[in-house]
């Protein structure tokens, strides 16, 4: 008991002396727990990481309800424009595609053009044949006849131009001028002969009435081209005085060099033939049409429905609307480069022969074949030496 009571007494003084000098009684551990406690598992409240989080959530201010407002204003705009774009553009297309369901159509037969080969796969040869009637009712010739190359890989289109008085098989008919295919049997026959004697697997044609063709040049703003002395000389001597426009008055060229000519004077000039001489007519009716795309690149968006729907309402073609709207569509989006090649050319020499009374164009067909498949294909005519060779010849 004593040693109990002396315990007891012992405790008594350490919780007396465990005040501090001002009274304030300072708690210990009791020393007689049976499991002392981990002081290293409190937790202590960090005064002063606290005060760096609310300052840093005071400085974390609300968005704006002006910006807000703003990106929802922007979003409603461009939602908008977005719909106008799309209901447009369905619009724009389906105008088109009702625009080109009224073209006339001619199918060809398939089965009967003349096609032996399979060379040109890849590459969309088009017929556009140029006739030289203004009466619906008479069939007449194929005054230019010009091939229409889509060539989607180098983005071009290549025209090349056959001299329409050119010394060709036709079949049924013996030999004759490359003209009188169409005379003989439409677009068919001008196709097929095409195809046999220059190897060209054209399986689509467009016909267009040159003298319409000056309503639709006068529409779009004329078109520049050059035309040089003898060839004004010609126009207002001799080729304007003879071609009847009806109601369409057709004004003599003052001088000569670059100019802009309208409808009249463009069909009048495209139809030159006496100043040099067939070949070079070819010429000057792809620089025409190639004037032509020019004005209508640069013209009032708003106005190209009216000239498409002019120029259709001049053609006949096999090619379906579809295939019209891709091609449309390519050249809008793509604007191909313009290339040219005339046939004969300077590697191709002809001769004018008269044969059983009639004047024609002879020179070798075989040869004109090979040089209008390396113009399009871009073989040997653009070799280095090639080049270098038309380069000499026109200088």
């Amino acid at each position: 008991m004593q040693i109990i009571a002396s315990l007891f007494n012992i405790k008594e003084a350490i919780k007396i002396n465990n005040k501090n000098e001002n009274g304030f009684e300072i708690k210990m551990e009791n020393i007689y727990s049976n499991s002392p406690r981990d002081i290293s598992s409190h937790s202590f409240e960090d005064i002063s990481s606290n005060s760096n989080r609310r300052e840093v959530q005071n400085s974390k201010k609300p968005p704006k309800k002006k910006k807000r407002r703003k990106k929802h204003t922007l979003l409603k705009i461009t939602a908008a424009l977005l719909c106008f774009i799309i209901i447009f553009g369905v619009g724009f297309y389906s105008y088109c595609y009702n625009l080109l369901s009224k073209i006339n159509r001619a199918e060809l037969d398939k089965s009967d053009l003349g096609i032996s080969s399979s060379d040109y796969d890849g590459i969309k040869n088009i017929a556009l044949l140029g006739l030289d009637t203004r009466e619906d009712n008479k069939t007449g010739r194929s005054d230019a006849n010009v091939i229409v190359t889509i060539d989607k890989k180098n983005k071009k289109i290549k025209l090349t131009s056959i001299a329409r008085d050119s010394y060709v098989s036709i079949d049924g008919h013996k030999k004759d001028k490359l003209t009188h295919a169409y005379a003989y049997g439409r677009s068919q026959l001008a196709v097929k002969t095409l195809n046999q004697n220059f190897g060209l697997e054209i399986t689509d044609y467009v016909t267009m009435n040159f003298f319409e063709l000056a309503r639709i040049i006068d529409y779009i703003g004329g078109v520049t081209v050059d035309v040089d002395e003898a060839e004004m000389k010609e126009l207002n001597s001799y080729v304007f005085p003879t071609t009847d426009f009806g109601d369409m008055p057709c004004e003599d060229i003052k001088f000569a060099g670059v100019q802009l000519l309208s409808g009249t004077q463009a069909v009048c000039y495209a139809r030159i033939r006496h100043t040099d001489g067939d070949i070079e007519r070819g010429n000057r009716q792809k620089e025409v049409l190639t004037a032509m795309f020019q004005s209508v690149k640069s013209m009032n968006p708003l106005k190209l429905p009216k000239v498409a729907e002019l120029i259709l309402s001049e053609c006949e073609t096999s090619l379906s609307t579809d295939d019209i709207m891709g091609l449309g569509l390519w050249t809008v989006l793509t604007v191909p480069e313009f290339e040219q090649l005339s046939i004969p050319s300077e590697n191709i020499k002809a001769s004018g022969k008269t044969i059983n009374g009639g004047w024609y164009y002879v020179y070798d067909i075989d040869a004109a074949k090979q040089e209008i498949k390396d113009f399009i294909f871009e073989e040997n005519y653009y070799s280095a030496e090639e080049k270098l060779k038309r380069e000499s010849e026109q200088n």
